[in-house]
């Protein structure tokens, strides 16, 4: 956790607002500007790590802030992303982006992934059994 940067690699003036349990910044490396991380305070690894009280306060910090940019800026909407366990960057821990999105603005042009097959039926099935 010490070569974390959340944990302990962050000034108090790149945080602009914090709850209970996130610090809420801008990243680093934008992909648009306006682009902002919600990080957790405590180093946790996973969506999954989290508790319900992590997650009400997460799910309505997202909500004010997607708000908060929709409705005092120019923009088409936002996309939410979460980075989650072994597919984060070195050094990190959970974290959400918001990135502010515009019509026509190339978000998803330049994604290229590597196929991986994965069993469609068998992840239906595997959904409905655990609800």
């Amino acid at each position: 956790m010490t070569n974390c940067i959340f944990c302990s690699g962050l000034s108090a003036s790149q945080i602009f607002l914090e709850t209970k349990y996130f610090k809420v910044l801008l990243d680093k490396f934008p992909v648009q500007d306006g682009h902002i991380l919600i990080v957790s305070k405590e180093h946790r690894m996973s969506l999954t790590e989290l508790t319900e009280k992590e997650l009400d306060d997460l799910i309505r910090l997202e909500i004010k802030l997607v708000s908060t940019i929709e409705t005092n800026f120019d923009v088409l909407g936002t996309t939410v992303l979460q980075n989650d366990a072994g597919v984060m960057e070195e050094n990190t821990h959970f974290h959400v982006h918001i990135v502010p999105r515009y019509e026509h603005d190339g978000f998803y042009d330049n994604q290229v992934l590597v196929p991986h097959e994965l069993s469609t039926a068998k992840l239906i099935e595997v959904i409905k059994e655990q609800y």
